[in-house]
C-alpha cells in the first residue's frame, strides 16, 4: 500500500502505531509515534487507520526542521522545501575517474585567495546510494558536539557548515558516521564511522589545495570517509562471528593496521616498498594517471599505517622521478603527521626517486 505524509497507521508486528511523517523510498516511509520520535518502518509493515492529512520530515538536516503549525485538514499540504545546502556533484573534464565513495571537503569560498575569508565544509557522496549521515567535532576538552544530521543523495554533496578561518583548527578534527541504503542490492554494507584528524597549518598552505573533478574543478583539501569497495557486508561480518573470530567494526575498517608490512621487511624494524605501478598491479596499461596515483597511494597510506602500527623505526618507499606528482602527494600527506620526520633516501642506491620516514614515534 502507498502511503502518504498525514496517514494515520497502525504496525502490524508491534504494537502501537502513529502518523507517516515522510516517504523514504517506494518500500519505506517514516512514522512520528506518540513521544515524538520517528521510525524508519517498510510499508509492508504497516496499516493505515485514517486518511491522510499533513505531517512533517523524515530525516532532515539540522536548518530543514518547520516548527509543528496546525493546519486545517482542507488547506493545502504544504510543500516540503528542498534544503539549499544540497546540490548535485558536477563532474568537469574528461579522462578521470573519481573514487566511488564517500569524502569530505574543505573549500576556500575565494578561489582566487585560497589562504583568506571564510570555507565551505562539504560532504561529497559519491556513491549510487543514498546516505545517512551524523557529524560531530571534537572539542578542547575531549568531548564531541553534534554538529549536522541529514540524507544526501546519490551523487550529491552538502555544505555540512560554511565556516570562518579561526575556526579551522576545531573543523578539522572530528567523526563523520554513514549509513548507506538503495532499493537494489547485491549486498548490504555496513554502517561506517570515520575519525579524521587534519593539522591546522595545512589550510594555511597554497599547495595543500587542489581541483577537485566532482566541485566542478575547486581547489579543496579533501578527505576519504571511506571507499564503497572497501566496507564489509552485513554476511561479511557475520562470517567473522560464525568463525568465533573478533568482529571487526565496518567503521573502522579503513583505519585497521595491516601486517602487510612484514612483506617488505629489509632488517628488524624497517622496511621498503616499491610504489612504481609495474610492481603493484600485474595489468596496468589501461590505468589512467588518476587510477596509477590512487593506487599508490593507497598502499602508501597502508603501509605507512601498517608500519607505525607494529612500531618499525624507518621505511622507505620508492616513488621514482617521472613528473613528481607522486613524490608531492606523499610530501602532503605526511604533512598531517607530527612524528614522521622524513627526508630523500641514499642517492647512491635510489637516485632522486626515494623518501626514507623515520618514525621518532616508534624509537
Amino acid at each position: 500500500m502507498k502511503f502518504k505524509p498525514g496517514d494515520k497507521v497502525r504496525f502490524l508486528n508491534s504494537t502501537g502505531g502513529g502518523t507517516v511523517v515522510k516517504e523514504i523510498n517506494a518500500f519505506m516511509v517514516s512514522v512520528e509515534i506518540e513521544d515524538g520520535f520517528e521510525i524508519p518502518t517498510l510499508s509492508s509493515e504497516l496499516v493505515a487507520i485514517e486518511p491522510a492529512g499533513t505531517s512533517g520530515d523524515l530525516f532532515l538536516n539540522k536548518n530543514e526542521r518547520r516548527s509543528e503549525i496546525p493546519v486545517k485538514k482542507e488547506e493545502p499540504k504544504p510543500e516540503v522545501v528542498e534544503d539549499e545546502r544540497l546540490s548535485k556533484i558536477v563532474l568537469r573534464g574528461e579522462g578521470q575517474q573519481m573514487s566511488n565513495g564517500v569524502f569530505l571537503a574543505w573549500v576556500p569560498q575565494d578561489q582566487q585567495r585560497l589562504l583568506t575569508g571564510g570555507i565551505d565544509v562539504y560532504l561529497v557522496n559519491n556513491t549510487l546510494h543514498d546516505i545517512l549521515y551524523t557529524f560531530f567535532i571534537k572539542n578542547a576538552d575531549g568531548n564531541f558536539s553534534g554538529m549536522d544530521y541529514g540524507s544526501v543523495p546519490p551523487d550529491s554533496k552538502i555544505v555540512i557548515e560554511s565556516i570562518v578561518r579561526d575556526d579551522i583548527g576545531l573543523w578539522s578534527n572530528g567523526v563523520v558516521q554513514v549509513v548507506f541504503f538503495s532499493d537494489e542490492n547485491e549486498k548490504v554494507l555496513m554502517p561506517v564511522s570515520a575519525t579524521f584528524r587534519i593539522k591546522g597549518s595545512v589550510f594555511f598552505q597554497e599547495g595543500s589545495y587542489h581541483e577537485t573533478r566532482f566541485l566542478a574543478n575547486r581547489k579543496s583539501i579533501i578527505y576519504t570517509v571511506c571507499e564503497l569497495n572497501r566496507i564489509p557486508s552485513t554476511y561479511e561480518q557475520l562470517l567473522i562471528e560464525k568463525e568465533n573470530q573478533q568482529p571487526i567494526p565496518a567503521a573502522a575498517v579503513r583505519f585497521k593496521p595491516e601486517t602487510a608490512i612484514d612483506n617488505y621487511r629489509t632488517a628488524p624494524g624497517e622496511a621498503e616498498i616499491d610504489l612504481h605501478i609495474s610492481a603493484l598491479r600485474d595489468e596496468y596499461g589501461k590505468l589512467t594517471p588518476h587510477d596509477i596515483l590512487t593506487i599508490q597511494m593507497g598502499v602508501f597510506e597502508r603501509m605507512l599505517d601498517s608500519a607505525i602500527a607494529f612500531r618499525f623505526n624507518k621505511v622507505v618507499f620508492i616513488h621514482g622521478i617521472g613528473n613528481g606528482t607522486l613524490k608531492q602527494a606523499i610530501i602532503k600527506r605526511l604533512a598531517e603527521y607530527e612524528d614522521i620526520e622524513f627526508r630523500t633516501a641514499s642517492f647512491a642506491k635510489y637516485g632522486n626517486g626515494a623518501v626514507e620516514l623515520l618514525l621518532r614515534k616508534n624509537q
